[in-house]
């Protein structure tokens, strides 16, 4: 036990640094198109009056009159301390990121991961209290318990409808990485059908041989 809480206090404080993770299978299109949409800042909302309950309710326990010996109650107190410090440094910061990215899928999805840990974690610590502790104390965690596990299960529908709208949209077109040259007009040859014209023959001329010299006559 001693081993175990050792590790879940250690991967509370890790998980407050955790900036991304995958999510879960998806369920039925049928279910996401016959759940109303929800309202994003409603559940921003939700989620910051649990986690300041959950700080409050948990800023109360008296972890130290707990019936369980002084290395139990010191895990424990390590738990509630990092659930405190989760609550008050990493919460605030991955709502205002939803908030500046209008509900991105991946941004929103990392505050669902950060709730999901808050809720696992304070379960364990209710339950801690309800086996150690008087009634008064365990209550109000099993009440912050319910409103985070409400708030989550509100963000993951969200997340589920947005990321539908997103995979639903056609692709954008994109723009050709070459233009295509535009073709070249083809050359226009004009046949002319009329016969060319003669050319003009030049007259020849005839040669006249030049008249033989009577031979003179030889005097006698």
């Amino acid at each position: 036990m001693k081993n175990v809480l050792a590790v879940m206090v250690l991967l509370l404080c890790v998980v407050s640094e955790v900036t991304a993770q995958s999510p879960g299978s998806a369920p039925p299109p049928q279910r996401l198109q016959a759940t109303p949409a929800v309202n994003l800042n409603a559940i921003l909302e939700q989620i910051q009056q649990a986690t300041q309950a959950t700080n409050t309710d948990i800023g109360r326990l008296r972890i130290d009159k707990w019936k369980t010996d002084n290395s139990q109650k010191e895990q424990l107190r390590q738990v509630s301390d990092s659930l405190q410090r989760n609550i008050t440094n990493a919460m605030p910061a991955l709502i205002s990121d939803v908030k500046a990215s209008a509900g991105n899928v991946s941004t929103t999805f990392k505050l669902y991961h950060n709730l999901n840990v808050l809720y696992e974690f304070l379960i364990y610590l209710a339950d801690a209290a309800g086996s150690m502790t008087k009634k008064e104390e365990y209550d109000p965690l099993a009440a912050d318990a319910a409103a985070l596990d409400s708030a989550r299960q509100s963000l993951s529908i969200y997340i589920e409808q947005a990321a539908l709208k997103m995979e639903s949209k056609p692709p954008a077109p994109t723009p050709a990485s070459t233009q295509t040259a535009a073709p070249t007009p083809p050359k226009k040859v004009v046949i002319d059908d009329t016969d060319p014209p003669k050319r003009p023959v030049k007259p020849t001329k005839k040669k006249t041989s030049a008249a033989s010299p009577q031979p003179t006559p030889v005097p006698r």
